[in-house]
């Protein structure tokens, strides 16, 4: 099964470039230390609207991946509304 994570933020003008660099850098950090693969998004239209989106296996019991999504999440939430969902696909066709 595939996992798929993501975590949105709308910031404020004002944390906007710090927000986008930590969402970058816990993206390498995420290729660079789990089997997982992590990507950065801006809105088309809205600025300051920023997401990472997260792409693993999903496995029965435990999933670190999860763990850290979460902590990633806590950690956005000093930069504006945060939103965290993670899906599981369905239907492999």
């Amino acid at each position: 099964m595939k996992r798929l994570e993501i975590i949105s933020l709308r910031t404020s003008g004002s944390c906007e470039q710090e927000a986008r660099k930590y969402m970058k850098k816990f993206c390498k950090l995420m290729k660079k230390h789990t089997s997982s693969s992590a990507s950065f998004y801006v809105h088309a239209s809205i600025p300051g609207d920023l997401a990472v989106v997260i792409t693993s296996a999903a496995e029965q019991g435990k999933d670190p991946g999860i763990d850290l999504g979460v902590c990633m999440a806590d950690v956005m939430k000093q930069f504006g509304l945060v939103d965290h969902t993670c899906w599981i696909l369905a239907d492999n066709q």
